[in-house]
């Protein structure tokens, strides 16, 4: 009788592997890990996937859920090469996750159209986890992009409305450190007017040259366009002599936010220390290995010639 039962449940279990096991029509096989809606899809139509491949050693390659955007691949009558990859894409419905394994000869050959990569064995299994988030026409992929985009931008404009708040804060705050009466423009920018020119201000579409010295908000120096300046702040470049005033286009956007706007406050002749939050320098990117993420700065800025 347990022999009996024993039977059944394996023959049951070997059932079940088979169900769950496929194969392409060049025989790469795939093994369904959960069934979706069973809906075949059809030429044209996008599948929305999320993806994950890892080598033998369990190192991660690729992980497409790291990504803001999904993947997106569109249904074709034929696939070039019998790539393996895209032959499994193909037989995929809404809902199903599935992984496949495959030699690195197979992959790289198939797939990648690539030579194999140096200390990748050629034998060894990379795997592959697919799952189909939705099927959608043409239109429906490039509105679910379209939000996408409008959902990052509205998220990126929050952070730096906030980030701005801060760093107009911490300006305001060092200002009344140091004792220093600024002006203040409604777009954030502090500045103190060291020497008054001659003439009207400059004026978008003008050609200006200008002589700076940067500076973080601590005084760190990065950058002058002052020979005599650069050399007693360390930071005297030989690539970029002779040193002279750096020229432009007002307006063309050739430089950071805050040098537009500064610059149109002031005519020939005319000095000014401007602080500048980093929303209107370089934002969260990292400029140089002084200049960080979401830098505040500081520049001495002269007006030398405005035409």
């Amino acid at each position: 009788m347990k022999k009996s039962f024993l039977l059944s449940v394996c023959v049951a279990l070997l059932f079940m592997s088979c169900s769950n096991t496929k194969e392409t029509p060049s025989g790469y096989k795939f093994t369904v890990i959960k069934k979706g809606d069973g809906v075949a899809s059809k030429q044209g139509q996008i599948l929305v996937l999320n993806f994950l491949f890892k080598d033998g050693k369990d190192s991660v390659w690729n992980d497409s859920r790291k990504s803001v955007f999904p993947t997106m691949i569109m249904v074709q009558d034929s696939i070039p090469g019998n790539d393996p990859i895209l032959e499994v894409f193909q037989m995929l419905t809404k809902g199903d996750s599935v992984t496949l394994k495959l030699p690195a000869k197979t992959l790289f050959e198939k797939t990648f159209q690539s030579h194999i990569p140096p200390g990748v064995d050629s034998t060894s299994q990379f795997t592959f986890e697919i799952g189909v988030i939705d099927i959608l026409s043409e239109d429906q992929a490039r509105q679910m992009q379209s939000d996408i985009v409008a959902k990052q931008n509205e998220k990126a404009m929050l952070a730096e409305a906030e980030q701005h708040a801060k760093d107009t804060s911490i300006i305001a705050v060092h200002l009344k450190e140091k004792a220093i009466k600024a002006q203040k423009t409604s777009s954030g920018i502090s500045y103190v007017v060291n020497k008054t020119g001659k003439g009207e201000n400059a004026k978008a579409g003008q050609t200006v040259r200008i002589n700076y010295t940067g500076y973080l908000l601590d005084g760190t120096c990065f950058d002058s366009s002052i020979e005599s300046v650069a050399r007693v702040n360390n930071v005297y470049n030989e690539m970029r002599a002779p040193y002279e005033p750096i020229e432009f286009v007002l307006g063309a956007q050739q430089v950071i936010p805050g040098w537009e706007e500064a610059i149109g406050l002031m005519n020939k002749g005319a000095s000014m220390t401007v602080y500048i939050p980093s929303t209107m320098a370089y934002g969260p990117r990292r400029r140089s290995e002084i200049i960080g993420e979401n830098s505040i700065l500081k520049f001495e800025m002269e007006v030398v010639d405005i035409k």
